[in-house]
């Protein structure tokens, strides 16, 4: 079963210094049909005016991406990390027992950063908090496992690819799945798709891509389900 989630259905939220669209609830959105999908939490699509930072916060007992797809992001936390991540990098925060931070945009021009949560299978480890850049050679008309690179404690993968030919992508048919298209236009598995499109798969055995114009898709190969669609689970 897939269920579509039309780019124009998300959350939009507009701030002085940052235009947001949320796939999922995240404060100060909140709609009870979409809280999560399995361990998939968040999805929040960031476009961020230059000269900005999120104040100092903290984060516990998550796994948090973020996926620069233009611009760059500038972060600083707590275990004294202190980085500009370029446009193609992804880095990865486990929270853990605990990590503050800041992040956002010092440059001269507005980024584009994904904020992707996973929830952990494991409590209270030591917090960490890395990057690596990945190229678009390794992501070219096949899925790049950014987790390989980038490990988390929870049951899940998360991998990305850049899309200009038909691709066929076997998938536990006894896991959840969740995709999201950071760009382009084309099908899936004989949906319609466009920049901020999600669908979540459970029960399906493939994914079938279709691009009409070149496409950077997310996957998200996500923890078991009990037969049951693992909507808000």
């Amino acid at each position: 079963m897939i269920t579509l989630r039309p780019a124009s259905s998300r959350a939009h939220i507009v701030r002085p210094f940052i235009d947001t669209r949320r796939t999922f609830s995240f404060p100060p959105y909140f709609d009870a049909r979409y809280r999560n999908y399995g361990n998939l939490q968040t999805i929040n699509d960031d476009r961020v005016q230059h000269a900005w930072q999120v104040p100092w916060h903290e984060h516990k007992n998550m796994e948090i991406f973020g996926y620069v797809v233009s611009g760059s992001s500038h972060h600083v936390d707590s275990l004294g990390n202190d980085a500009e991540v370029p446009a193609g990098a992804v880095q990865r925060m486990s929270a853990g027992r605990g990590i503050s931070h800041t992040e956002g945009n010092t440059s001269h021009v507005p980024n584009r950063y994904l904020q992707l949560w996973i929830r952990p299978n494991q409590q209270e480890v030591e917090p960490h908090w890395s990057w690596h850049q990945f190229s678009t050679q390794e992501k070219l008309d096949r899925f790049c496992d950014i987790t390989a690179r980038l490990p988390i404690h929870a049951d899940a993968r998360f991998l990305a690819g850049i899309f200009t030919q038909r691709h066929t992508q076997i998938l536990d048919g006894a896991r959840s799945h969740y995709v999201y298209v950071v760009r382009g236009q084309g099908q899936i598995n004989q949906d319609d798709y466009e920049e901020g499109t999600g669908l979540a798969l459970w029960q399906e055995t493939e994914l079938e891509i279709t691009p009409s114009t070149e496409s950077e898709i997310l996957w998200f190969e996500l923890e078991p389900h009990n037969g049951q669609n693992p909507v808000n689970s």
